[in-house]
């Protein structure tokens, strides 16, 4: 590494700038690090704001410790890590030719001198166009955001909340104020489903059943076309219905903060974000960029994406710190793996959805399954829900998706993305060996068994859509009495008859085409088969009744 001592300027104090800066100044303790952050609060953890307010977390300040205590201000930068901090100072200009950066603050105005500038300057929340300025109307964003509404729901102010956006921070906020508050909650989505950035409509319509259950209204297909202030609250308007609410909450995604960047002359990609290459520099020498402000490269589609995970923007700020100090990194593709918690749903996702890839014009094939995520006999075993997307001609997987009530789903989506980060066929996930005992995973782990359901789609063994329509279907229900007293069937036809029987009873099966059905559409999927060989059309119920009964 260069041991010429360098000046490193660093605008932005969340996780892709201080984890720079701190990288920077370990691998270079003699090198100047500077900070430049607009707000007086920095380096907390926004992921866990919904938590404080669903109670989760029983204050705020947690967010802003060390694990041993300490808070994360400007003096525990300086005498821990070395690193000065300027805050709340405002970036407010660059002189790229002469290396300056103009910052406005409690001071006045200043330059400050950079040898290697970075711009991590974040996101920031989307707004709805006509959106009226008021404290009725608010985001869910940054830590001034969360005080308010605590205060508002304690204090009895606020008993009524529309949620704009049915995404990530949409569903956790809608549930942190039924939860623990039992706030008369509305959650307006545009979209059919919850999560369609991250799930197709089979697993979205899971989340959609489970949060009306909770007592959340769903309002979903509904854009909202107008917001207005009324004398004791605000009206929302979405899908010609009109809704009453103490407060909105607006969480329709974030946009990535390039202000800086644009007025620099820093190229911007297609996703609006700044242009970076592998070792995260920009378009401009000597000045990089990292986090949430930043284009990543998604590893199945191969073009530029706008992802603002924290997860990656760590990883980010680690690489660009070792880059800037000397050192060899770089930051290659991502697949976007996510997760959130949707009251006792745990959901995860990672590459694509199939509703994406085909909008893009890329033909693609879909398998769903139900399983258990431990040995079913293990008394805390849990249904996971898993749904996979793959490339019929090349067989690459492109997404993974998975609902459950344990926490294991998200363990399968870890695996899933390291395998499609590699470009992993089917044929790879089917490989997949894993550490098996009754009380951590089956026999054959969930992942496995949605490859080979997938497999099967390839060799001609296929199914239907969880939320495909039975009532003009005629279906051969294989379950045993238990299971169908539990969960019936409506169909167009129905014939009963248990899997153990079919082969003394195959005389009474009607002529194709059949959908068969069963509880997770393992012994479905292998009737087809045995059907396909009789020469009679079949298709089976992706995901079983399981799944059926959580989305329909």
């Amino acid at each position: 590494m260069t041991t010429t001592r360098k000046k490193i300027v660093i605008v932005g104090a969340s996780a892709a700038g201080l984890r720079c800066a701190c990288r920077v100044k370990r691998l270079q303790p003699g090198w100047s690090v500077t900070v430049v952050e607009a707000n007086e609060v920095f380096s907390y953890g926004a992921c866990g704001m919904p938590y404080v307010l669903s109670g989760d977390i029983e204050e705020l300040g947690a967010l802003r410790r060390t694990p041993y205590g300490v808070d994360r201000d400007e003096a525990y930068f300086t005498a821990v890590k070395g690193v000065e901090v300027l805050a709340p100072w405002a970036a407010t200009g660059v002189d790229v030719a002469g290396r300056t950066l103009a910052i406005a603050g409690p001071g006045g105005n200043r330059l400050v001198e950079w040898d290697e500038l970075v711009i991590a300057t974040g996101a920031a929340p989307r707004r709805l166009p006509g959106l009226p300025e008021h404290d009725r109307v608010r985001t869910f964003h940054v830590w001034d955001d969360v005080k308010p509404l605590k205060l508002g729901l304690m204090r009895g102010e606020i008993g009524s909340v529309a949620v704009i956006g049915a995404g990530l921070v949409g569903c956790e906020v809608a549930e942190a104020f039924a939860s623990l508050w039992g706030a008369d909650v509305t959650l307006v989505e545009a979209a059919a489903t919850p999560l369609p950035e991250i799930l197709d409509r089979e697993l979205g319509a899971v989340v959609a059943k489970h949060l009306e259950s909770q007592g959340v209204r769903l309002m979903t297909g509904c854009p909202v076309e107008r917001v207005a202030i009324t004398d004791d609250g605000a009206a929302v308007l979405a899908g010609g219905a009109e809704i009453t609410v103490d407060v909105v909450v607006v969480a329709v995604g974030v946009r990535p903060r390039v202000e800086l960047a644009r007025a620099a002359g820093l190229e911007l990609g297609p996703t609006g974000a700044i242009r970076v290459d592998d070792r995260l520099a920009t378009t401009a020498p000597h000045i990089w960029a990292a986090g949430d402000c930043a284009e990543v490269r998604h590893a199945v589609t191969g073009g530029p994406a706008f992802l603002p995970l924290g997860s990656l923007a760590n990883r980010q700020g680690r690489a660009l710190g070792t880059v800037l100090a000397g050192g060899e990194a770089s930051f290659g593709p991502v697949a976007g793996a996510a997760a959130v918690k949707v009251f006792d749903l745990n959901i995860a996702a990672v590459g694509s959805t199939a509703a994406r890839l085909r909008g893009g014009g890329t033909t693609v094939g879909s398998v769903w399954i139900s399983a258990e995520d431990r040995a079913h006999y293990w008394p805390e075993a849990k249904l996971a829900l898993l749904g996979m997307v793959y490339d019929p001609a090349s067989r690459r997987v492109l997404g993974v998706q998975g609902v459950g009530e344990g926490a294991e789903v998200a363990k399968r989506i870890d695996v899933a993305a390291q395998l499609i980060l590699r470009s992993a066929t089917v044929e790879d996930f089917v490989d997949i060996e894993h550490a098996y005992a009754p009380p951590y995973a089956p026999a054959l782990d969930p992942l496995t068994v949605l490859a080979c359901a997938a497999q099967n789609a390839l060799d001609g063994v296929e199914g239907v859509s969880p939320l495909a329509d039975l009532g003009t279907a005629t279906v051969l229900d294989v379950r045993v009495d238990d299971e169908r007293g539990e969960r019936p069937v409506e169909a167009g036809r129905l014939v009963e008859i248990e899997v153990g029987e079919l082969r003394n009873r195959a005389d009474e099966l009607p002529d194709g085409p059949l959908l068969v059905v069963c509880a997770h559409g393992t012994r479905s999927a292998e009737v087809v088969r045995w059907l396909s060989g009789r020469g009679v059309e079949a298709r089976y119920l992706g995901g079983g009744m399981s799944w059926r009964a959580r989305a329909v």
